[in-house]
């Protein structure tokens, strides 16, 4: 023998069975984390909402449509195209809006006043369709989207200034909303006329000593869900203005919830171990190796107790323990 060269002495049948044993344990850990990686790298999209508030007044629907798909390519939920939008801060029905008392004065309520059912001071944006050019927003979606909710607005128009023969409810011109996905039509809420359901009953325009007579209508749209997705939102009226605010859209179909990671975790190890347990059962002749139980139970203890399935392949003979060496 050269006496560079190592002398390598033959591995014991004890120490063969735990070096196959513990490979075959490191892959499966292996296995379980790449796996379970792979899952976490799933992208889970949360709700998506636009305020629009960082459009100017009077913003194009060119404007809008940029806006939106920023906020989209930033939650990688894909982009849209808007058509029929314009951004608007203070209208107010041409002051028939109505509202609450300050002072000696009637403060239109609007889009622009409040977020969620909720007055606050000052102006924000909100997105209404440029009539009469168009009656409605159109927005196509190239991801399906499986929530939605918002704040809307029907706003009064002067050919229905107030409940006469020439304007009643179910006439043409009786303002009204239909939100509508994927030609379908989800809602339509008509306008009511003021200090009706408990509506203020006083406009700018109408002042303190009379009632505002216009129909009109501001509330909330409740959350709407769809199973299989939809791509088209429309938001209609009947040409005259209405208006969206705090749009929240939810890009995560239903059965796509992803779970806690440490149950991802478990389920991983439980798929590996299965497979490692239907791998061994398809050997045919496996080398049976005897060795001292006093050293089983030394070296194998924790696996047996961390994975009981790995009890099922081993059996008792006598005062040794029989492993199939596979």
């Amino acid at each position: 023998m050269n006496r560079h060269q190592k002398s390598v002495m033959p591995m014991s049948p004890q120490k063969l069975v735990q070096q196959r044993a513990t490979a075959k344990f490191a892959a499966a850990i292996r296995m379980s984390l790449l796996g379970f990686l792979a899952v976490l790298s799933i992208p889970a999209h949360a709700t998506v909402t636009f305020n629009f508030d960082a459009l100017a007044n009077n913003a194009s629907n060119s404007s809008a449509q940029t806006y939106m798909r920023n906020i989209l390519a930033s939650s990688s939920a894909g982009t849209v195209t808007i058509t029929g939008a314009q951004a608007l801060t203070t209208y107010n029905g041409d002051n028939h809006v109505v509202g609450p008392q300050v002072g000696s004065m009637v403060s239109s309520e609007t889009l622009g006043t409040s977020d969620g059912g909720v007055h606050h001071s000052g102006f924000d944006t909100f997105l209404a369709n440029n009539g009469p050019t168009y009656d409605r927003i159109s927005m196509v979606f190239s991801q399906a989207i499986y929530g939605v909710s918002f704040d809307y607005e029907i706003f009064p128009d002067g050919t229905c200034v107030k409940q006469s023969t020439s304007c009643q409810p179910g006439s043409t011109n009786w303002p009204d909303f239909s939100f509508i996905a994927d030609n379908q039509v989800m809602f339509k809420t008509l306008g009511i006329v003021p200090g009706q359901s408990g509506t203020s009953a006083h406009s700018p325009i109408s002042g303190l000593g009379s009632n505002e007579l216009a129909p009109q209508y501001l509330g909330l749209s409740g959350q709407w869900d769809f199973i299989n997705g939809v791509t088209t939102l429309e938001f209609v009226d009947w040409p005259a203005k209405i208006g969206i605010d705090n749009l929240n859209l939810n890009f995560t179909p239903p059965s796509h919830t992803v779970a806690e990671p440490s149950s991802l975790l478990l389920a991983m190890l439980g798929l590996v171990l299965l497979g490692y347990r239907r791998g061994r059962n398809r050997q045919i002749t496996p080398q049976l190796v005897s060795v001292p139980p006093v050293s089983v139970a030394a070296r194998f203890n924790a696996m047996t107790q961390m994975f009981p399935a790995l009890r099922e392949n081993i059996r008792l003979s006598g005062g040794a323990t029989t492993f199939a060496v596979v």
